[in-house]
Formats: C-alpha cells, sequence, structure tokens
C-alpha cells in the first residue's frame, strides 16, 4: 500500500471572533490540562505552550463568550468556571460522537484511492477451505488488492490465523450434526471472540451428486447391494476440489452416486439430492476491520459485480456476503434444529 499519505481528522471545532480554530483547539486542550493539575503553569507546560500564551488564550476565551473559563484567586487552585467545565464537556461530546465514524472513515479512505494510487497495492493472505466462489472473488479483486489465496483444510486455516501466518482464514460448517459439532470444537479451539470476528461468504447446498434416472433418493439408498459410491476419487489431496472430482467421476460412470455441491451437480448435468445446508465463513482479526485492505475485499463481496459472477452457481446463496457476524452467531446457528433453519 502506497505509505506517504495518512488519513487524520481534525475533531477542533472551538472558534470565533478574535479565537481561529488553532487556537480555539489550544484553549481547549489547556482547559483540560488544567482540569487535571489545578495550575496554570503546569496546564501550560502539559499543553506545550508559555505561560504567557496560556493567559492570552484564557483571555481571548473569556472575551469571546463574555465570560471567565477559570477561576483564579490567591492562594487557591485554579478551577474551571461552569462555562469552562461545560466547553470541556462539549468537546468531549464532540469527540466521542465523530471518533466512531473518524475511524471508518480512515479505513473507507484509502480503499477508495487504491486503485489510483502508484505502488504497491494492498495484500492479504486467504488460508481456506476449497470453495468455488473463492475464484470469482479473487478474480474481482484484482484490479484493487493482491489476495493470495491458500487451500488447506479448515482446522489447519483456523490455526495458521490464531498464530498470525494469515490475515485470514475460511472454512465451512454444516447444519448436519456431526459436522457442526466438529465446526463448534475448532471454533472454539482457534478463535477467540474478543480478537476474532466472522464475514459470511456464501450459503450452498451439500447432498449426494447421482447419475440422472438413479433411483438413489437419499442415503439409504446407497445400502443397496451393487451401489458404488464415491466419497472421494482415488488420488485426490485433503484439499483438492473433490466436489468437482466426485461430479467427474459419476458423469463417467465410475460411480453411481458421491457426495458433493449442488453446484458441481449442475456443472455436470447430475442429479442432486440435497443433504445439508453449508455456511462458508472467513474469519479475520477484529482489528483488520478498520483496515483498508479488508475493507477492499468486504466492497467486492457485497458488490453487484461478485452476485453475478456466482450467479451460474447452482445451489448458492452470496445475499449475506461481506455482513459481519460475531462468533456466537454461527454458534447458535449451528445449534439449532436443522427443520426449523430450513423452514425460514
Amino acid at each position: 500500500m502506497h505509505t506517504t499519505f495518512s488519513v487524520e481528522f481534525d475533531h477542533a471545532w472551538l472558534a470565533g471572533k478574535g479565537l481561529p480554530r488553532e487556537r480555539g483547539r489550544g484553549l481547549l486542550r489547556l482547559l483540560a490540562e488544567l482540569a487535571q493539575s489545578g495550575s496554570l503553569l503546569e496546564a501550560a507546560r502539559r499543553a506545550g505552550v508559555s505561560y504567557r500564551s496560556a493567559w492570552g488564550a484564557l483571555g481571548d476565551g473569556a472575551r469571546l463568550f463574555g465570560a471567565p473559563l477559570v477561576d483564579m484567586q490567591r492562594g487557591r487552585r485554579a478551577r474551571l468556571s461552569p462555562l469552562g467545565r461545560k466547553l470541556l464537556a462539549a468537546d468531549e461530546r464532540v469527540r466521542a460522537g465523530l471518533g466512531e465514524h473518524f475511524e471508518r472513515l480512515r479505513a473507507e479512505i484509502p480503499a477508495m484511492l487504491a486503485d489510483a494510487l502508484p505502488g504497491t497495492r494492498p495484500r492479504l493472505v486467504l488460508h481456506a477451505s476449497h470453495d468455488l466462489a473463492l475464484a470469482e472473488l479473487g478474480a474481482l479483486c484484482q484490479r484493487a488488492l493482491d489476495l493470495e489465496v491458500v487451500i488447506r483444510g479448515a482446522d489447519d486455516g483456523l490455526a495458521a490465523l490464531a498464530r498470525g501466518d494469515c490475515d485470514l482464514a475460511g472454512f465451512h460448517v454444516a447444519d448436519a450434526l456431526p459436522r457442526a459439532a466438529a465446526a463448534a470444537a475448532s471454533l472454539g479451539r482457534w478463535l477467540d471472540p474478543r480478537k476474532h470476528s466472522l464475514i459470511h461468504f456464501v450459503t450452498r447446498e451439500q447432498g449426494l451428486i447421482a447419475r440422472p434416472g438413479s433411483r438413489i433418493r437419499g442415503v439409504h439408498d446407497l445400502t443397496r447391494p451393487g451401489s458404488r459410491f464415491l466419497n472421494r476419487p482415488p488420488g485426490a489431496g485433503p484439499h483438492d476440489d473433490a466436489d468437482l472430482a466426485v461430479a467427474a467421476a459419476v458423469a463417467n460412470g465410475r460411480a453411481e452416486a458421491g457426495f458433493g455441491l449442488r453446484a458441481a451437480a449442475a456443472r455436470y448435468g447430475l442429479k442432486f439430492v440435497p443433504l445439508a445446508t453449508e455456511r462458508y465463513y472467513i474469519a479475520a482479526q477484529r482489528r483488520a476491520f478498520r483496515e483498508a485492505p479488508l475493507q477492499l475485499l468486504l466492497a467486492a463481496m457485497r458488490s453487484r459485480e461478485f452476485m453475478q459472477a456466482t450467479a451460474h452457481l447452482a445451489g448458492y446463496d452470496t445475499s449475506s456476503a461481506g455482513s459481519r457476524e460475531a462468533l456466537g452467531s454461527a454458534l447458535a446457528w449451528l445449534q439449532q434444529p436443522r427443520q426449523r433453519r430450513r423452514t425460514r
């Protein structure tokens, strides 16, 4: 990312006749220091101004408002007047009210400029289990973001994120109970709700891929004598695109059925029997949501272009892509009865 500029916002708001905004900023800082120290001399030192300049700023403020900002009596600590306290409270209100908006804009503005700036593009490293929509996302990000996708198992990816070896970790959770339990264990083992948050990527349908015209209508049909069921093609690695490999094997007649995605079955014109709904999440450090690279990625996920690019993937739903979720939301979804989820 181009590093010769930074995005800084100014909370300064106090100004008026005889009190330029820069001097108004200094006056508010002086009042804050005075409220803490009770000494104008000490407050001036902490604020980085001379004692004479501090007196001048208090005088400017008093003339602007027609009332003193500080109550100073010989032999007593300096105290803010009621007006001085009100001004300080107003400044705190301004900072609190604008702080969240400024943080969001600090991330959005570099993202807006990224594709027009010279130098290297922002970069993210994603360790993820395989998904057909990842390729579409990577292609969409190429203009403004260097997204490196490393395909690996969900546990390995989440462990890498926990160690700080990658920026993001992608994994899917299914509503089938055994997989749900394993997914919940992985979330609890590697992810900390105080440090991590989830991005909803896609929802997809998992089930049985079968030859057209076959009598397979459910898992129980796989137990029939002579049924050739393929769980994973010979030679397929644990992180390969096994769904398409299974669909290709069924299409070539090497098996009657196998587990895979509806999108893989549709690509080969095969029959599909839905068994489970899967959500694909991408985990990230919470602080990364304030930074430009992740903002660029989220913008790509939420774009109309991404929805159009994934429209050909049967059984996929990208309508919530790019939405942020707490870890508890994913766990709550896993723990809901399957029938209740399907009736939504």
